[in-house]
């Protein structure tokens, strides 16, 4: 430590006896050789002197029962909210399974078949989408990586040129 000067923390830990040991002793002899140091803990300890002087503040009356009973209240709200979720999701799952039981087989089978069917055909269209793509991005690949080089670098060139150069020792 008898290189870094102390920082406020420490400084303060120092004062209110917590440094632990090793680091103490550290501090301790750096404060032998640095003036701004000392000064800095003795600030610190006159800070502590003069707050020790000062009556502690009471708090208000029924100022504990107060926010006691406003916990409370959050609890039972938040108690309430979770039992209301629960309870709109079973009976949304209620209904389900009743909607479901009631119209047995022919209610939802269309309905199951109709969106099986528009994934087929989605699966079908992208399957073919991508074997007519694939050969024309073959033939296309040379013509558009000489397009991104010829956009790309007078592009890199030009950042280059509006970022500062860099001072030596920096990072």
């Amino acid at each position: 430590m008898t290189a870094l000067h102390l920082d406020d923390e420490r400084a303060q830990l120092l004062v209110e006896d917590l440094l632990p040991e090793p680091a103490r002793a550290e501090a301790g002899a750096h404060l032998d050789g640095c003036p701004a140091c000392r000064d800095l803990v003795a600030s610190y300890r006159a800070l502590a002197e003069a707050l020790r002087g000062l009556p502690a503040a009471e708090p208000p009356a029924g100022f504990t029962a107060g926010v006691l009973a406003r916990i409370e209240r959050r609890e039972r709200t938040a108690a309430w909210e979770r039992r209301l979720a629960v309870a709109i999701l079973a009976s949304a799952a209620v209904a389900a399974a009743a909607f479901l039981a009631a119209g047995a087989q022919g209610a939802w089978a269309p309905a199951l078949s109709g969106w099986s069917g528009a994934v087929a055909r989605t699966t079908t269209a992208l399957r073919i989408g991508a074997s007519v793509a694939a050969p024309v991005l073959g033939a296309l690949r040379i013509p558009i990586a000489a397009f991104c080089a010829a956009l790309g670098l007078p592009l890199l060139f030009a950042l280059g040129r509006l970022v500062p150069a860099r001072q030596k020792g920096t990072v």
